[in-house]
């Protein structure tokens, strides 16, 4: 049956699939869903297992009946403002597609920062030199994954302290064939390492403070609190991860790290008690301050 009575369908009880998508968009928009006409599309094209130029090329063609009850339980999951990644079970990451459950952190457009700054401060990597690097908090393994894809000589440490998401994270390296270069291990930030054993440290660790937690959409509920509250200021595990750096890190080393819109002067400051070397911000596509990347 079509959800909540808000798509129409004719006297044949048939609906196309601009009807559905006109229908759906208007009420996820009414559930306050962001992006509201972008997921109805996205729940039609993983439906019918049509790219987007395959679904606006037959918008005019009636829905398949059977694939209602299918559409109808993904949009109420996506009105209840269930993140679409869980509802769909993926997500897309540095034009790759990533496995996602509610174990880990849906991965973000702004974590892609990460990948573009670990790159430019490795620019040898990506023809063939050697390079150590240690995800810490991995999750989805989004970024371990991609940076043992991107670097065909890498070896990356990935950690985490759940077991649930080291499984999805060890499924997505297998996904992406790099599971060979890619070692996990449960771990709680870097304490577990020798001195002088990356030559990277990267991480979207838990950032959120207390009064973000106060603000934030109902779709973060949803998600591992372990892995998004930051503690009081935000910035609880930064501090460690920052102040272990330096002793994990090899020389000219580099720590990437991704952090809220409001912490960057909070961020350098620690890196500069820590003796960095060098520091340099980048800004996300909407103009904030969102990684940071320290050299020892």
């Amino acid at each position: 049956m079509p959800v909540m009575g808000a798509t129409a369908t004719n006297s044949l009880g048939q609906i196309t699939l601009r009807e559905w998508l006109i229908d759906a968009s208007a009420a996820l928009l009414r559930a306050g869903v962001s992006d509201a006409h972008v997921a109805a599309e996205c729940l039609l094209m993983a439906a019918l297992g049509y790219d987007r130029a395959q679904l606006f090329a037959r918008l005019g063609a009636t829905l398949p009946p059977e694939l209602l009850p299918q559409l109808d339980g993904w949009l109420q999951r996506c009105l209840a403002r269930e993140p679409l990644a869980y509802v769909l079970g993926e997500r897309e990451f540095w034009s790759r597609t990533f496995v996602v459950s509610p174990a880990v952190l849906v991965p973000r457009p702004e974590t892609e920062h990460l990948v573009e700054v670990a790159l430019a401060c490795f620019p040898e990597a990506a023809r063939g030199a050697t390079i150590r690097a240690c995800d810490v908090g991995t999750g989805s393994g989004c970024l371990a994954a991609t940076l043992a894809a991107e670097w065909p000589a890498a070896e990356v440490v990935a950690t985490d302290v759940s077991a649930e998401a080291l499984a999805v994270a060890r499924e997505n390296a297998r996904r992406l064939g790099v599971a060979e270069r890619v070692h996990f291990m449960m771990a709680d930030g870097l304490s577990a390492f020798l001195p002088q054993s990356f030559d990277l440290v990267i991480s979207n660790p838990p950032y959120l403070s207390e009064t973000d937690w106060a603000h934030a959409d109902p779709e973060l509920a949803y998600e591992p609190r372990v892995a998004l509250d930051g503690g009081p200021d935000g910035l609880a595990v930064i501090r460690r991860i920052v102040a272990a750096a330096p002793r994990v890190l090899r020389r000219g080393g580099w720590l990437v790290l991704e952090m809220g819109s409001s912490q960057s002067d909070a961020v350098q400051e620690l890196a500069r008690q820590a003796r960095a070397q060098h520091l340099f911000v980048q800004n996300d596509l909407a103009g904030w301050p969102r990684v940071v990347a320290a050299r020892w």
